[in-house]
């Protein structure tokens, strides 16, 4: 008879749905970290990408300045 109360089956109800509600916000949550990580890492190649640009820029000017 404990089934058919309408209490205990809101309860168990609520109870679930706060479940699934903090399974669903881990999982985003670790979407998110995971991101943020790419991100960071992204900036980085990005940033070594930049420094290698300028060392061939400068290298350059460098050259035709020794020629002149």
């Amino acid at each position: 008879k404990l089934i058919n109360n309408p209490y205990l089956l809101k309860k168990n109800h609520l109870n679930f749905s706060m479940k699934t509600a903090s399974n669903e916000f881990q999982k985003l949550k670790s979407i998110a970290e995971i991101s943020l990580n790419k991100t960071a890492e992204l900036k980085q190649v990005l940033a070594q990408i930049e420094a290698t640009l300028i060392r061939v820029e400068t290298q350059k000017v460098n050259q035709k300045t020794s020629k002149n």
